[in-house]
């Protein structure tokens, strides 16, 4: 009976160990916080995928889905130790007056 427990949690281990993908910095506090608390309802983004602006309007916009799913919002001290993190790993930002 306790094989098919077994084999569960062993699959969901391995499901969740390649469901996450390489973040930078995997052993700083800032990554943690990232993949436990962003990576609990969603699959995680490369921080380069959006730019350091792009990020401030998404944590903000998260805080909102938290709490219309009854989690807490990111408390002052997460969002100070998670944007910053997402800001230096974050894509640069096209020049504003850049010719194309």
């Amino acid at each position: 009976m306790t094989r098919p427990i077994g084999f569960a949690l062993a699959l969901l281990t391995s499901m969740l160990i390649g469901c996450t993908p390489d973040v930078p910095e995997p052993e700083t506090r800032a990554a943690q916080l990232y993949v436990s608390r962003c990576g609990g309802c969603h699959r995680l983004y490369a921080p380069s995928s959006m730019t350091a602006a792009m990020w401030d309007m998404q944590v903000e916009r998260m805080q909102g889905e938290l709490v219309r799913r009854g989690l807490p919002p990111l408390t002052k001290h997460e969002r100070g130790v998670l944007i910053p993190y997402l800001h230096r790993h974050s894509a640069a930002a096209p020049a504003a007056n850049e010719e194309r």
